[in-house]
């Protein structure tokens, strides 16, 4: 474990909580190769005002004005943007925020989540960043974890979130709230007035110093709050920033980009986009009647969102406006994107070799394994394996991937399915109050990624299944992607696993019409047996942040007291 010295020559007056002095090191990497692009900096203190000297004039665009800033314009320069960051620092400032203070941010999706984590980082603060859709249980665990952190929120988080006065004044050192305050709540600071001093000096955190909180889907529990310094940031941003042929980054591209700005990806994102300061569309929310406008008038070059937002977009990838014309790459982190959808947005694009890059990444390692797909990638339709579940290879010289038998810890040969682990720079210092899950996940250098895989002839890894959503006998996203694949009308299918009994299908369709009988019967021939299909709403299924579904709870929903096949163990 470290406990840097200059965290305690540099704090302040107050008693620092123990996961900012006892945190696990992390593997610090300067280049890929001695040619390589590099990112600008590691410290999102400094990303907007880093992209304003690069490219001062270049605009950000956003689908709504921010809600730090409800008046303000919706499109800026970098150089305007970096201005605003100044202005939150000094109402930071005001609040009471000092060096070391933990500052949550948990409030409606939008580009100024990004913006609040770069006034905390700036003035030495820790900014913590959590989605406003966790119930009230959930939400009153994360801040307490974070020991009495400033909070930053709004009206409709409050009350969605049930934040009452005792509750916030027994988890917070102070809140303030964007837009307008309830008349009955004097204890929540009004965010608009704070401010009217000077912009303070930048006191940015040393590189390997604790730096910023995100927190993971949560997809089977409460999520866990993942620290994150400016060696670990920028380790893990060498992979976007490098000049890779045909998919880089480039400064003359137009990035449409729609992510939960509270989740790490946007977080080191930020890095590879202030080193090229490109035209950026920030969009908050992908169903809102806003994307479709923002991508017909810009055209973007590179377009990036959630898988199941791609999968939601499918229609408007068949839009006559044809919004996806000028794309010349698509990219998707997080999870195995569907072949179906890599496929129609691929059709979507005028240009002629468009480039589809998947990347399949974890909150606290970063990009795990990168794979690119053309058109003729996903030609086949419904094929077994598809084609998406082999989710490429770890970068060359950076990454490196085992699989090892669950139950002895064994390593296996290539082609046998096991438990995942990684190996890379950059992997995250701490589970913020949860330190021993931390240390039950490292294996010295190596990294238990949780999911169920094999390593194929040529090093690329198959994904199989997150080891708690196991079912018996096959994969439950092969079976998924088969089927979305098999049956255009659906619109999500997920496969749960249900002790006891069969692999469960659920999924939903367009226009709430139930697949056939024997429309089912025939796709399913030659998959594994499972039980009668279940057919919900497509806002039924409940979802994390990131889009994901939360497995766990539908399987609660449907199968009151059953449980999943899977451990756990590695969540």
């Amino acid at each position: 474990m470290t406990s840097p010295s200059s965290t305690s020559s540099t704090s302040s007056a107050r008693t620092l909580p123990k996961f900012l002095t006892d945190y696990a090191p992390t593997r610090y990497r300067r280049r890929l190769t001695p040619f390589s692009r590099v990112p600008i900096t590691g410290r999102i203190g400094e990303v907007w005002h880093l992209a304003a000297q690069r490219n001062p004039r270049n605009p950000v665009i956003v689908d709504r004005a921010p809600d730090v800033d409800p008046d303000g314009p919706r499109e800026r320069s970098y150089r305007q943007w970096a201005a605003l960051v100044d202005e939150l620092a000094v109402k930071l400032v005001a609040l009471g925020v000092r060096p070391w203070d933990r500052v949550a941010v948990v409030k409606e999706n939008h580009l100024d989540v990004a913006l609040l984590a770069s006034a905390a980082a700036r003035i030495g603060a820790v900014p913590a960043l959590i989605t406003n859709n966790h119930p009230h249980e959930t939400i009153t665990v994360m801040l307490g974890r974070l020991e009495r952190p400033y909070l930053i929120t709004d009206a409709v988080t409050v009350e969605r979130m049930r934040l009452d006065k005792d509750t916030l004044a027994e988890l917070t050192e102070a809140t303030a709230c964007l837009g307008e305050v309830p008349q009955d709540r004097p204890d929540l600071r009004v965010f608009a007035e704070l401010g009217g001093g000077p912009v303070p000096a930048p006191a940015l955190r040393a590189y390997h110093e604790p730096m910023v909180i995100t927190h993971t889907s949560g997809t089977t529990g409460i999520p866990k709050l993942v620290l994150h310094s400016a060696e670990s940031l920028y380790s893990l941003g060498l992979v976007e920033a490098e000049r890779w042929p045909f998919f880089r980054l480039r400064e003359d591209d137009t990035v449409a980009f729609c992510e939960p700005y509270s989740h790490q990806r946007v977080i080191t994102g930020l890095l590879p986009l202030a080193t090229v300061a490109p035209k950026l569309v920030m969009m908050s929310d992908p169903l809102s009647p806003r994307v479709r406008e923002l991508l017909v008038e810009h055209r973007p070059t590179l377009v990036e969102t959630l898988p199941n937002a791609f999968l939601a977009w499918e229609e408007l990838a068949r839009d006559p406006e044809r919004p996806f014309r000028n794309v010349r790459v698509y990219v998707n982190s997080f999870d195995a994107i569907h072949t179906r959808t890599v496929r129609t947005f691929l059709a979507a694009t005028d240009r002629k070799l468009p480039v589809w890059v998947q990347s399949w990444s974890q909150t606290e390692a970063g990009a795990v394994a990168i794979r690119p797909y053309v058109r003729g990638s996903v030609k086949r339709r419904g094929h077994r394996p598809p084609p998406t579940q082999v989710l490429g290879w770890p970068v060359p010289g950076f990454g490196k991937i085992r699989a090892l038998d669950p139950a002895t810890g064994r390593p296996l040969r290539r082609g046998e399915v096991g438990l995942i682990q990684f190996s890379a720079p950059g992997r995250c210092l701490a589970y913020v109050g949860e330190q021993e899950r931390h240390d039950n996940k490292r294996d010295g250098r190596w990294w238990n990624l949780g999911d169920l895989a094999l390593i194929n002839r040529w090093g690329a890894v198959r994904l199989i299944d997150r080891e708690i959503d196991r079912i018996p006998g096959g994969s439950a996203l092969e079976i998924e992607d088969v089927l979305l694949d098999r049956l255009p009308e659906t619109t999500e299918v997920i496969v749960l696993a249900v002790a006891g009994s069969k692999p469960q299908p659920v999924y939903s369709t367009q226009g709430d019409k139930p697949v056939s009988a024997g429309a089912w019967a025939r796709v399913t021939a030659d998959l594994p047996v499972m039980a009668e299909p279940i057919h919900i709403r497509w806002d039924e299924f409940p979802r994390t942040a990131t889009w994901k579904v939360r497995r766990v709870m539908l399987r609660e929903r449907l199968f009151e007291g059953s449980s999943a096949i899977g451990l756990g163990n590695w969540t």
